[in-house]
């Protein structure tokens, strides 16, 4: 009967502990939910796996601005080239 006595003894000592969590006369404060949530495994590999796809889509639609506005420098500077040399002054009659 000791035994029993103890583990008796044990379980109300460990509800009697303060929870390192705060609390007020409802419950845990609504904030106390997000860090439950979050120590989820399967919750961070989620918002792991958002985080990289959403960092993978900016940089593409980066990379792809870039390209567009370097290759239409490229292509003005050519057009702009060719037109200078085949140009006809518009006071001109043929």
């Amino acid at each position: 009967m000791s035994d029993q006595t103890t583990i008796e003894e044990e379980s109300e000592d460990e509800q009697q502990l303060p929870s390192s969590r705060p609390q007020t006369k409802e419950g845990l404060l609504p904030w106390s939910f997000i860090f439950q949530f979050l120590m989820k495994q399967w919750a961070v590999f989620l918002f792991l796996s958002i985080a990289i796809a959403v960092f993978l889509y900016i940089s593409a639609r980066k990379r792809r601005n870039k390209k567009q506005t370097s290759s239409a420098i490229r292509r003005d500077h050519i057009q702009g080239g060719n037109k200078r040399g085949s140009r006809k002054s518009p006071n001109k009659r043929e």
